[in-house]
């Protein structure tokens, strides 16, 4: 199997991982445990998302077009606000309860979120202009 097919069964793997995990957490809203690992897996999927796409695919177009912007404004508005928004809505419709607080930890995270996919398509598209 060549490394881009084996890439997308392991981002499969992990994105199915995660999607459990998260529904386990959401049926029991105590056990933080399974949101905490869904997290840690859904991180992992979207660095063999990353590396599943073909070097030279639109992907890469897409990213040359994007990074010409800058890291800041790419972690600002894909993490903070576009990942950071819909984590918090997901949070809130299971938990229902502590929106303030989910919204500062969603925007704080997704913003983190953002810079990591940033980091990783440097490290991945960077080089190859």
């Amino acid at each position: 199997m060549d490394k881009l097919k084996q890439n997308k069964v392991i981002f499969l793997m992990f994105t199915f991982t995660s999607v459990i995990n998260f529904l386990v957490f959401w049926l029991d809203p105590e056990s933080y445990m399974y949101l905490i690992i869904s997290l840690i897996f859904f991180l992992n999927a979207c660095v063999f998302f990353i590396n599943s796409r073909d070097p030279n695919g639109p992907y890469r177009k897409w990213w040359i077009a994007v990074r010409v912007r800058e890291k800041w404004f790419f972690s600002v508005l894909y993490g903070g606000c576009f990942a950071g928004f819909i984590f918090t809505i997901t949070l809130y419709g299971v938990l229902k309860d502590h929106l303030i607080l989910i919204i500062v930890i969603c925007v704080t995270g997704g913003w983190l979120w953002g810079l990591i996919i940033w980091l990783l398509n440097e490290k991945r598209y960077g080089d190859s202009e």
